[in-house]
C-alpha cells in the first residue's frame, strides 16, 4: 500500500474517532450506526424466520411426497429393477428411495362415497412418517387405512370404518359386467379398515388415502413390479433443486433420461413456492428502507465532518493530498460507519435467530393448536451475506455526496 493511502485509512479513522466541536455530529453518527444495526438485524432476523416457514411447509409436504419424484415418461405406470434403485439410493445426495403407486379412486363407505387419491407406499416410507400419525406408528398389512384427518372428517369415518376403492379399471370392468349380463362375473372389490389418521399439509389431509403397497397394485390391477414412481428424499443439507439435478445426471450417465424422467417438490408445487420467494425478497427490500433512512443521517454526518474539519484538510493538501484522496477519505469513513453497524447488526441477529432455533424464546400465538409452538427459524448463510453487502453498499454510497462536498470546502480553503 503507498503513503498516501496509509494516510488516507489514518484519516479516516481518526476522523470518525476524533472528539467533534460539534456535539450533533457525533449523535448524527451515533444514530447512522444505530440505525445500521437496527436494519441489518431486523433483515436477518426476518429472512430468517421467512425461511423457517418455508422449511416447515416443505417438511409438512414431505411427510406424504418427497424431495424428488421418479417417474415414467411412457405412461402412468413404470418399472426398476432392485438394482437400479439400489445404485440411486448410494448417490451422495440421497438419502432413501421407495417405490409407490398414486393414482385416483372412488372410496365407499357406509355414510358416503366420493373420489380421493389413494397412495401406496412401502412400510419404510410409512414409518418415516409416525410422528404425523394420530395412533403412532404400527405397520401397514393390505387390509388396513390411513386417511387424512380432513377426508376422514369429510367421509364420517372413524376407526374400524371400512370402506371399499373402485381404480378407473375396476369401475370399466364393472360397467362392463354390466352390459354383458347375468353371466359376467362382478369384479372384486377389496375391502378396507381405517387403521390411522395422518396430519400435516390441508392439500394432502383433505385428498389422500395411503395403504400398503400390494394391496394398492391390486386395486389399480398392476403387477407386483409395476409402480407409478420413486420417491427419492435428499440427504441433510441438499435442497431439492441440487438433489433433482443430480438424478438427472445420473439418468444421463445411464442413458435412462428417455425412460425416466425427475420431478422435484418446487416443479409441484411451483405457484406456492414462487409466493413464498416473492414474500421473503419483497419483505427484504422493504425492510432495507430502514438502512436507507439511517443512511440519510449519515450523509448530514459526513458533511458536517467536512464542514468541520476543513482546516485539518486544508492541511492534508499542503502536504501533498490530492483532492482524489480527500474524497477517499470520506469514502471509507462512511465504509467503516457502515462495517461497524453491518458487523454489529449481523451478529446481534444471528444470536437472536440462533436463541429462537435452540430455546424457542418467542412462542406464536395459539401455539398450542399448531404443529411447533414457537416462530420457526432457519439460519441461511446468503441471506446474511447479501443484507451484508446490501448495507455496506448502501453507506458507500451515501458517502459519495459528503466526499464530494469536501472536495469542494477543500477548494474554498485553498483560495482563500
Amino acid at each position: 500500500m503507498s503513503h498516501q493511502g496509509k494516510v488516507v485509512q489514518l484519516a479516516a479513522y481518526r476522523f470518525i474517532r476524533a472528539a467533534k466541536k460539534t456535539r450533533v455530529i457525533n449523535i448524527i453518527t451515533g444514530i447512522s450506526i444505530l440505525g445500521v444495526i437496527i436494519g441489518v438485524t431486523t433483515i436477518v432476523v426476518v429472512l430468517s424466520v421467512l425461511n423457517g416457514f418455508r422449511k416447515l411447509a416443505t417438511d409438512l409436504f414431505l411427510v406424504v411426497d418427497s424431495d424428488v419424484q421418479l417417474v415414467s415418461t411412457r405412461g402412468a405406470s413404470m418399472s426398476i429393477s432392485d438394482t437400479l434403485l439400489l445404485e440411486l439410493k448410494r448417490l451422495p445426495s440421497v438419502a432413501s428411495v421407495h417405490r409407490f403407486v398414486e393414482g385416483k379412486v372412488l372410496m365407499i363407505t357406509e355414510r358416503q362415497s366420493g373420489v380421493v387419491a389413494l397412495k401406496g407406499i412401502e412400510q419404510s416410507a410409512y414409518k418415516r412418517m409416525a410422528r404425523f400419525l394420530d395412533a403412532g406408528y404400527e405397520p401397514l398389512d393390505n387390509e388396513s387405512l390411513t386417511i387424512g384427518i380432513g377426508l376422514a372428517q369429510k367421509f364420517t369415518a372413524t376407526y374400524k370404518t371400512e370402506a371399499r376403492l373402485l381404480s378407473p379399471r375396476a369401475i370399466d370392468d364393472g360397467l362392463d359386467a354390466l352390459q354383458r349380463g347375468i353371466t359376467a362375473s362382478a369384479p372384486e372389490l377389496p375391502v378396507l379398515t381405517v387403521q390411522n389418521y395422518f396430519s400435516a399439509h390441508r392439500a394432502y389431509d383433505d385428498a389422500y388415502v395411503l395403504a400398503a403397497l400390494p394391496i394398492t397394485q391390486r386395486i389399480f390391477r398392476l403387477s407386483p413390479a409395476d409402480i407409478s414412481g420413486v420417491d427419492i428424499y435428499a440427504s441433510a443439507g441438499i435442497d431439492n433443486e441440487t438433489l433433482k439435478k443430480q438424478v438427472q445426471a445420473w439418468l444421463m450417465e445411464k442413458q435412462l433420461n428417455e425412460r425416466y424422467a425427475v420431478q422435484s417438490l418446487s416443479d409441484k408445487y411451483e405457484e406456492l413456492f414462487r409466493v413464498m420467494k416473492l414474500e421473503k425478497w419483497g419483505s427484504f427490500i422493504i425492510l432495507m428502507l430502514i438502512i436507507i433512512v439511517a443512511s440519510m443521517s449519515l450523509i448530514g454526518s459526513l458533511t458536517m465532518t467536512a464542514i468541520e474539519k476543513k482546516q485539518d484538510l486544508y492541511f492534508l493538501y499542503c502536504i501533498g493530498m490530492t483532492k482524489q484522496s480527500i474524497e477517499k477519505i470520506f469514502l471509507l469513513e462512511g465504509l467503516l460507519i457502515g462495517v461497524i453497524g453491518t458487523a454489529i447488526g449481523i451478529g446481534l441477529g444471528w444470536l437472536i435467530c440462533t436463541a429462537q432455533q435452540e430455546f424457542g424464546v418467542v412462542p406464536l400465538p395459539y401455539g398450542d393448536a399448531f404443529i411447533i409452538k414457537a416462530y420457526p427459524v432457519a439460519i441461511e448463510r446468503d441471506d446474511f451475506l447479501i443484507a451484508a453487502a446490501t448495507a455496506v453498499g448502501i453507506a458507500v454510497l451515501a458517502s459519495i455526496y459528503p466526499a464530494k462536498k469536501a472536495a469542494t470546502v477543500l477548494d474554498r480553503a485553498a483560495r482563500k
